[in-house]
């Protein structure tokens, strides 16, 4: 039996005996590791930089000074010189010069030596004519001036005593705020008022959510920024925070706000010079114009100031005297920007007529925007939809069919070479795992040996103490030689609980 329970397997060694895979190689098994590890490194890559990188501005040059035809100091060949600056040609300080056409009798004077902007422009808010530029295509963070682009797409598009609930997102958003409570209802006049007069922040995505939401009114303004001729803007944050790849340049920055001046859904709020709003309990609280040129500045009818510790303080203003309209732009200025901005109108308002125009902003008037369905003064919209004045413009017409300015040429090469590349990552990981590494084999476990058996030792030890136990029992081992008494026994101290005398019987 003992030979039977020795030699029968245990469950254990059962299992061990099973046939194993194929094993593939410890080399091969890291070389494939390490190669679908690139492949997918490489996947994520060109997908994240493929059409990003489309999108990405070019590389930022020096800016230079656009120096309008009549204060040119030196002869210059033609065609050197042009609108959007970093040309050859252009020169950092202009000497004026006398008017080259006898309709313009007097002398251009200088450009203010004092300007403390990165880049900036100057120009005919009626006319579109660009008196002077410094850098208009140079892109730079636009900071809360973007906050004029967020306008145009969302004020057209809300009637101004609709109510609309702040949301948790817009009262905790950061940056500038006036405090708005979520929950609470406010009508469009009261948030548009405290968006662009007061920059809040809050009151900005409150009106973005009450139009479909962030992601919408940022497809909406990029879109109605090309249809704008603002090229050189890309929208992140309808708030303006500071978000990357989010840019502007001065020349989309005048064109935003001179657009701003042709719509009257916008231009009615930009010279409130303070205004209040309710709170939960029944009071008022006030805001104030943060454009510093509003009360200040003859004439001045905006528009809108912006800063961020990345971008400094960045500003479009207007000013009307005489019957002409002057708009400014400011990049990275500094923080008294007012200072630059009455520089730049008072040479402008002493200059126009008188210098030559440097280049000529694209139309104010306002398109029919595709995604909102916004009436500006473009035209009318019939019941389909469409411009009643004529066709939808190509971007606008791509717009509405899901396609951006990036997207004209359908999928690229880049996002199917990151897809296959991405594919052969996956392929190579799945035989990986179809293919795990050999488990290293329990040892064979030992046959355990009953606990009633004897060992052998003791087996062969048995034998021969139970024979010299019956050549010597218990009771000859203990009886006395031939000839002595037998030795009495001594019997025990108590029986039955009493105590018995030595030599005495029970």
């Amino acid at each position: 039996m003992s030979a039977r329970l020795a030699a029968a397997p245990t469950p254990s060694a059962a299992r061990s005996v099973r046939p194993a895979r194929p094993e593939v190689p410890a080399a091969r098994r890291h070389a494939f590791s390490v190669s679908a590890a690139l492949l997918a490194a490489l996947g994520v890559v060109l997908l994240a930089g493929g059409p990003v990188g489309a999108t990405l501005p070019p590389p930022a040059v020096a800016p230079a000074t656009v120096v309008p035809a009549s204060v040119t100091p030196a002869p210059v060949t033609p065609g050197t010189v042009v609108a959007g600056g970093g040309v050859p040609g252009a020169v950092d300080a202009p000497v004026p010069a006398p008017a080259t056409t006898a309709a313009q009798p007097g002398a251009a004077t200088a450009l203010p030596a004092t300007i403390t902007a990165a880049t900036w422009l100057v120009a005919d808010a009626g006319t579109g004519e660009i008196l002077a530029a410094k850098g208009p295509r140079t892109r730079d963070l636009p900071a809360s001036t973007m906050k004029i682009l967020t306008a145009l797409v969302v004020l057209p598009a809300l009637p101004p005593d609709q109510l609309v609930t702040v949301g948790k997102d817009a009262a905790e958003v950061d940056g500038t705020k006036v405090g708005l409570v979520p929950g609470q209802s406010y009508s469009v006049r009261d948030l548009a008022t405290a968006m662009l007069i007061a920059s809040g922040n809050d009151a900005t995505l409150a009106l973005v959510d009450a139009v479909g939401g962030r992601a919408a009114v940022l497809g909406r303004m990029n879109a109605l920024a090309g249809l704008l001729g603002g090229t050189d803007t890309v929208a992140v944050d309808p708030t303006g925070l500071d978000a990357p790849g989010q840019l502007t340049s001065a020349r989309d920055l005048a064109i935003f706000g001179r657009a701003a001046l042709a719509e009257p859904a916008v231009s009615r709020y930009l010279t409130i010079p303070r205004a209040s709003l309710p709170t939960r309990d029944g009071g008022h609280f006030e805001i104030q114009n943060h454009n510093l040129l509003l009360g200040t500045y003859e004439g001045t009818v905006g528009v809108k100031n912006g800063y961020t510790v990345a971008a400094d303080a960045t500003y479009v203003g207007a000013a009307r005297r005489a019957g002409r309209t002057l708009i400014v732009a400011l990049l990275r200025t500094a923080p008294n920007y007012a200072t630059d901005a009455r520089a730049l109108l008072d040479w402008g308002f002493a200059n126009d007529g008188l210098v030559a125009a440097a280049g000529t902003l694209p139309a104010a008037t306002m398109p029919v925007h595709p995604d909102v369905g916004l009436v500006g003064s473009a035209g009318t919209l019939d019941p389909a939809g469409s411009a009643a004045e004529g066709r939808e413009p190509a971007t606008a017409a791509r717009m509405r069919s899901g396609q951006g300015a990036a997207g004209d040429a359908g999928i690229g090469w880049v996002t199917w070479t990151a897809l296959v590349l991405t594919l052969l990552a996956s392929a190579l990981t799945a035989f990986l795992h179809g293919h795990p590494p050999p488990r290293r084999r329990p040892p064979a476990a030992r046959p355990r040996r009953a606990r009633h058996l004897a060992s052998p030792r003791e087996t062969r030890q048995r034998p021969a103490a139970h024979a010299s136990a019956r050549a010597h029992p218990p009771h000859a081992r203990r009886r006395p030689a031939a000839g002595q008494p037998m030795p009495r026994q001594r019997p025990p101290a108590e029986t039955n609980g009493r105590r018995r005398e030595p030599g005495t019987r029970a």
